[in-house]
């Protein structure tokens, strides 16, 4: 069992005691009320009944990429069996697009710039537990869908509670594969998809901001997906830059909406501020864009995701 002391700035020290869940639909509860936890994902239901009774993905939801999104939750330390089980479900929801467009026309304030292809869905994973054995992050690697494993748990000191979300990463394979429906998201696959010049002007804004991140030693991954490049701390973006359309992007910060309008810059106003993904975008035009003035949002991003 993990022990977690928390010392604060007049030099006490206090042993937070570990505050398991009860049962898995607390856990699945407390996930769903406490949104920060899942801020990246639009949740769309719970408990999704599939034709197969056995077979109940807990959480349903979108992602910034359109992805369909399938959350399975374990309140134990889970072995390999998980993997056939989010695979059902995977499959259930890729080869059942009319089961997910149900649920999307259902659902209340859908994403106005999440665009689902109803006709060729695309299906990513996340499973969270207190503890994730490497047998599991070994038997990843063998599957065709982009996973997720988040370690979750509960520390608590009198009231107040501490929730400590450790992303593992699947061990890297020990041979080159090619994998189905992974695409490799770099400038030769935006090309094809979007404003050759607008790529070129996206890439080197984002070279601009790496070394903006070195001058400041900000141990951030820098992850390029399908719609946009993120500067992440573990399974959370920080900040990045987003697609708007073929020929524009934006730079997004991941703040709460008070902290963006504080932070606004005088001579730059946001493209929008956009509450279900609790970020503000501002339109880049020109290469060299004045970064500069949004140095107070790209620290209040920082501290926000990081502390």
């Amino acid at each position: 069992m993990p022990n977690l002391f928390w010392r604060s700035a007049d030099g006490r020290t206090t042993n937070l005691a570990e505050r398991p869940f009860t049962s898995e639909d607390e856990f699945e509860r407390y996930v769903y009320d406490v949104r920060e936890i899942l801020s990246e994902i639009f949740i769309l239901s719970r408990q999704v009944r599939t034709p197969s009774r056995k077979d109940v993905p807990d959480i349903v939801g979108v992602d910034e990429e359109s992805n369909v999104v399938i959350i399975e939750f374990k309140n134990r330390a889970i072995d390999e069996e998980i993997i056939p089980q989010v695979l059902r479900y995977a499959i259930w929801a890729e080869t059942n697009p009319d089961s997910i467009r149900a649920l999307w026309l259902e659902a209340e304030d859908v994403p106005d710039d999440v665009s689902i292809d109803w006709d060729n869905l695309t299906v990513r994973i996340i499973i969270m537990a207190p503890a994730i054995p490497v047998a599991v992050l070994r038997l990843v690697n063998k599957i065709n869908y982009e996973v997720d494993l988040l370690e979750v748990q509960r520390f608590a000191v009198d009231e107040d509670e501490f929730i400590l979300v450790n992303k593992r990463e699947p061990e890297a394979p020990t041979t080159r594969r090619i994998t189905k429906g992974t695409p490799v998201y770099d400038k030769e696959f935006y090309k094809q998809h979007r404003n050759n010049q607008s790529v070129d002007m996206f890439f080197a804004v984002s070279e601009r901001i790496d070394r903006f991140l070195s001058d400041r030693s900000w141990p951030l991954e820098k992850k390029f997906n399908k719609g946009y490049i993120g500067y992440k701390h573990g399974f959370y973006n920080v900040f990045g830059l987003s697609w708007l359309g073929s020929k524009s992007f934006a730079l997004f910060f991941k703040v709460p909406r008070e902290v963006a309008e504080q932070h606004q810059p005088s001579d730059w106003e946001p493209h929008r501020y956009e509450d279900e993904w609790k970020q503000v975008l501002y339109r880049v035009d020109k290469v060299d864009a004045p970064l500069d003035a949004l140095g107070p949002l790209f620290e209040a991003a920082y501290n926000n995701i990081v502390g």
